[in-house]
């Protein structure tokens, strides 16, 4: 007998059209969810046994409850997501479109019908339990994001992956005897979310104003989403912050925090449920911890100490984060910011058992036994791609096994690894090493141009110099020192509205003049383009890159990343034919060459700039119609109120 016939020996039988409890349990329970039936079914039998049948019940249907965010199953594929969201887009469309409709025949105005509209869109993803638009946002952006199939299959994805997760953590399946650090589930939803992504890379290509050419995954291999970079830079900007600290002569110390035993569903030898589980996600935890945070630096800076270094968030092998920092301070400083970090970290529940010993450790750092850098360098080696060690983790778990499950749990939770206290920008430091030497003859030119001064000219050369050597101690040094204030930093990422360069200034279905680029959903573009050194801006972006479809190997040499000189003949991008002149005179194309035309035609209809564009033409269409139509209407009929005469006082 399976678990789910067990389960019909538990309450009573319907009466009449009522349905009974073991009738309930299957028709509204099992039968929606078959990938998790027979799991529900073993958490029913476990709680009636020991509860009851009514609360067995209740806790099916609090599950059923997380298994559906408003109408949406999350245990549904990812197809069946994608046209639920193009669903719901399409509803919040139709019911903006008609109440545009209803207000132009009776005299109203469009940003009525944006209101309500908009109104209507946020009970929509109320009902669903996704986050809305940001209500800083203009009210037709917030409108269009909620009209966009994308947007809402992202936060679809979202929800559906976190619910998922969740109902896995309360079935037990996160655990070091089973899915350690997050579920199989979520894992394989990952990986093909990976894949999705690696496929959209390879079929997106991009060339700059040189004629150069690549694929978006050839260029992301050469930055941060390549973990081998990202994993070096984190370890050379660790083992040069040790470097500055020691040169100043401070201590460097290992904390390790983590969660009150309410966080955690499973304890850990055991791997039995925790009784003290009161149902918190890792995103709760991870807020706990940051809250934590965030009162301990208050309490330090009123107290005028600082600390600097880097912080790690890696889960329990249940999936409930906790913190590993590593941290610099002076050492007249140790013993105060040791009680500080203490006294924070146990203040919530310090009495429970084990809080004392866990919930906080502290380790001075000994640099006879090793350096700080080796402290850390296996959390951040596991919490990335797990390949420079072949030792096992804590759970004994081969540590390349376990990296992608820990990256998948970051994804799906959106839990940050890796944040830097204390320290410069990263961004300064990253944008100032695309100034290279290959581009000193435009900088050169733009010192030139601009006349900076010779002190600003020097103290750029030489913040050059130490980053494109990666000395990362020295960067800390020309930036001011550890703990110096982003308002106080000599240099910050220069911002600014992208200008409209591609399109009119005015936006003939709203009346708008707009001199900025606008985004998917109205809002401004806002890029970086360099750097601002000592209140002179320095540009850092020397290639203007465009995006399309990558072409097909007919007429198209993927090898050549040359420029437009080099292949005239069969590059795409080349618009000239440079050996002949203009021919005007139409041929008709042979079946092979019409075969290809056509598929070039049905790819260019298939892109999402072309159905903007066509979506946009058509809205203004539509909005111009209107306008027409309401020009040529009759005037209303005067009401009581306007035919009522105008009374001017006598002093007037």
């Amino acid at each position: 007998m399976n678990l789910i016939e067990q389960t019909r020996r538990y309450g009573a039988p319907g009466k009449g059209d009522q349905l009974g409890c073991a009738d309930w349990r299957e028709t509204q329970v099992f039968d929606r969810f078959p990938q998790y039936a027979e799991q529900l079914a073993a958490g029913f039998l476990r709680v009636a046994h020991r509860e009851g049948n009514a609360a067995g019940n209740h806790w099916l249907r609090r599950m059923r409850e997380a298994l559906y965010v408003g109408p949406w199953n999350v245990t549904h594929d990812d197809d069946a997501l994608v046209e639920h969201a193009r669903a719901q887009a399409r509803a919040v469309q139709s019911s903006y479109e008609a109440l545009t409709a209803k207000l132009i025949k009776q005299g109203g105005v469009e940003a009525d019908a944006v209101r309500d509209g908009l109104r209507d869109g946020l009970e929509r993803a109320q009902r669903h339990r996704i986050d809305p638009p940001s209500n800083k946002l203009p009210l037709l952006s917030q409108l269009l994001r909620l009209c966009c199939p994308k947007w809402w299959r992202r936060k679809l994805r979202v929800v559906s992956g976190r619910r998922l997760e969740q109902i896995e953590r309360d079935l037990g399946n996160v655990h070091h005897r089973a899915g350690i650090y997050c579920s199989v589930t979520t894992l394989e939803r990952r990986r093909k979310q990976v894949r999705r992504n690696a496929a959209m890379l390879e079929a997106v290509e991009a060339i700059n104003q040189y004629g150069q050419y690549y694929t978006l995954a050839e260029l992301s291999e050469l930055g941060l989403a390549n973990p081998d970079n990202r994993r070096a830079e984190l370890m050379l900007r660790i083992r040069e912050t040790e470097a500055e600290g020691q040169r100043l002569g401070h201590v460097g110390v290992f904390y390790t925090l983590t969660c009150p035993s309410r966080f955690h569903p499973i304890r850990a030898k055991s791997c039995t449920r925790n009784p003290r589980y009161d149902g918190a996600t890792p995103r709760d935890a991870q807020r706990y911890l940051t809250k934590v945070w965030a009162k301990i630096r208050a309490k330090l800076n009123r107290d005028g100490m600082g600390v600097y270094g880097v912080r790690v968030a890696e889960p329990h092998h249940d999936g409930t984060p906790h913190w590993h920092m590593l941290l610099w301070m002076k050492p007249e400083h140790y013993e105060h910011i040791n009680e500080v970090i203490r006294a924070y970290a146990l203040a919530d529940s310090p009495d429970e058992h084990g809080a004392q010993k866990n919930r906080v450790e502290i380790k001075l750092i000994d640099y006879t036994r090793g350096t700080a850098a080796g402290y850390i360098a296996k959390y951040v080696s596991k919490n990335i791609n797990g390949q420079q060690f072949i030792d096992l983790d804590q759970y004994g778990k081969d540590m390349a096994s376990s990296a992608p499950r820990v990256e998948a749990w970051a994804a799906v939770w959106g839990i940050r690894q890796f944040q830097f206290v204390g320290l410069p920008s990263v961004t300064v430091w990253r944008e100032m090493r695309r100034m290279t030497e290959q581009q000193a003859a435009q900088i050169a030119q733009w010192e030139a141009m601009f006349n900076p001064g010779r002190s600003i000219i020097e103290f750029t050369k030489k913040l050059r110099t130490a980053c494109n050597a990666g000395a990362w101690d020295q960067f800390i040094r020309l930036m001011g020192g550890p703990l110096t204030p982003r308002a106080d930093q000599p240099v910050r990422p220069w911002r600014m509205e992208k200008a409209n360069i591609d399109g009119n200034l005015i936006n003939y279905a709203t009346g708008e003049y707009s001199a900025f680029a606008r985004g998917q959903y109205g809002d401004t573009v806002s890029n970086i383009f360099g750097l601002m050194i000592q209140g002179m801006e320095y540009p850092t972006r020397f290639y203007k890159w465009e995006m399309r479809h990558k072409r097909s190997s007919t007429g198209h040499d993927f090898s050549q990343k040359g420029a437009y000189g080099e292949s005239a003949a069969n590059d795409p991008w080349t618009c000239v034919n440079n050996c002949t002149g203009l021919d005007f005179e139409p041929r008709t194309p042979g079946p092979d060459e019409a075969k290809r035309q056509q598929q070039n035609f049905d790819e260019w209809r298939r892109d999402s700039k072309t159905r903007a564009d066509d979506d946009a033409n058509e809205q203004e269409a539509i909005t111009v119609r209107r306008a027409l139509e309401l020009m040529h209407q009759p005037p209303p009929p005067p009401s009581a109120w306007d035919r009522i005469p105008e009374y001017f006082p006598e002093s007037l």
